[in-house]
């Protein structure tokens, strides 16, 4: 009996011992623009600071609400934000615009195939332009074959 009361409380610390970091996190808000706001369920105070990095360049806030107005919906974003005063929580993560919202890029959403043309016979420079006739001593390529 006495061990099943030991495993039960140390159960019931494990289970009842969450850390702020797992209160906190943000939303992303609705549209072009690039909002982010901190969610706090905590009972403690927080301070939410953003890093957000985008074209090799990255930009810091701090505020609950952040709005990063040089973030276009063409850019790959990297967000990550902390907290003060404990500083002991840190998440980051890759956004992209699709369908209208920005989303997290969490998994491979699909993989196109590439199919293949079958070769149409006409001869081509190494820029992958069309040539109507073959200059003498020109490289070119025809049906997938280099030819000197």
């Amino acid at each position: 009996m006495k061990k099943l009361i030991a495993i039960i409380l140390l159960c019931t610390t494990y289970i009842s011992a969450q850390t702020i970091c797992d209160s906190v996190s943000y939303n992303i808000g609705s549209g072009q623009a690039f909002v982010l706001t901190g969610v706090n369920n905590s009972s403690d105070s927080v301070n939410f600071q953003w890093g957000v990095c985008y074209n090799l360049t990255c930009y810091s806030k701090s505020g609950d609400t952040v709005t990063f107005t040089d973030v276009t919906t063409l850019d790959t974003v990297s967000v990550c934000f902390d907290i003060s005063p404990q500083w002991a929580c840190n998440d980051c993560q890759y956004l992209v615009f699709v369908n209208g919202s920005w989303q997290p890029i969490t998994t491979t959403t699909h993989v196109n195939e590439i199919i293949s043309t079958p070769y149409n016979g006409q001869a081509y420079d190494l820029l992958g332009r069309e040539l109507k006739h073959i200059p003498a001593g020109t490289i070119y390529i025809r049906n997938g074959r280099l030819y000197r």
